[in-house]
């Protein structure tokens, strides 16, 4: 009789466990101003939690977050669908896409201040174009590989494209489609993260930025936990969504 299987998030609350165990023991032994340990690391994070300019900074980053990730979701999805089903608009536009996401983010925001001001709109643009070139990408080389005997018989049939995307398509992408929602939620927080270090007046990296300047170490290492929680419990239910997804639509090739 086989084992059972444990949850997928029994394995990152170990490494979480352990990692607060170590991080304890060696706050204890360097026993110094700038490495605070977990209590009060918490302290100062429960303190923070009290304030009502703190909570609207946490608030503003989750609505920006939501709003920005929802769009490069769907953005991402179905241009990458509908391109990946062209060869021609695939060539055409993969090698620009590529090159626009090997460039270092961070370097275009000046641009996105440019045009777009100081604000939650330039903030939100640029955690959804960090979000949503790799949504499209992994989109486009999904659809690309949908198995060409299908689109045949498709074709065969005279299925309409709406008939093709519904039936074969999207079935065929979901795994893909489920993996590219998790990787983007991290890299459209980070987007955000970064924007709001650089021009925000509130959010979570402002705030960080702020306490900075301040060297308040603990009150960083306070707000790290809380980005870290923030960011891991929607990546576990993404993996769930994901490894669920993947039972039950793919299949061996």
């Amino acid at each position: 009789m086989s084992a059972r299987r444990s949850p997928g998030w029994v394995p990152p609350l170990v490494f979480a466990v352990a990692l607060v165990a170590v991080w304890t023991v060696t706050a204890a032994l360097a026993d110094s101003a700038v490495y605070p340990g977990p209590g009060e690391a918490l302290r100062s994070l429960r303190s923070d939690i009290t304030d009502s300019r703190f909570l609207r900074s946490v608030g503003d980053t989750a609505r920006v977050l939501l709003l920005s990730y929802a769009a490069a979701i769907a953005a991402g999805a179905v241009t990458g669908m509908l391109l990946g089903l062209s060869a021609f608009w695939s060539r055409a536009t993969l090698p620009v896409v590529y090159a626009l996401n090997s460039v270092p983010k961070i370097v275009l925001y000046p641009i996105f201040l440019l045009f777009l001001g100081i604000g939650d709109l330039s903030r939100g643009s640029f955690a959804f174009v960090s979000g949503v070139l790799p949504m499209f990408l992994i989109m486009v080389e999904a659809t690309a590989g949908v198995r060409r005997l299908h689109l045949k018989l498709s074709a065969s049939l005279g299925m309409s494209r709406w008939s093709l995307l519904r039936r074969i398509v999207v079935p065929s992408v979901l795994p893909s489609l489920a993996s590219g929602m998790r990787l983007c939620f991290g890299l459209t927080l980070i987007g955000l993260l970064l924007a709001e270090m650089f021009s925000g007046s509130s959010g979570l990296g402002y705030e960080l930025l702020r306490n900075l300047s301040l060297a308040r170490v603990e009150n960083i290492i306070g707000q790290v936990l809380l980005i870290g929680v923030l960011a891991l419990l929607p990546t576990l239910a993404l993996q769930q969504l994901e490894s669920r997804i993947r039972n039950r639509y793919e299949v061996s090739a």
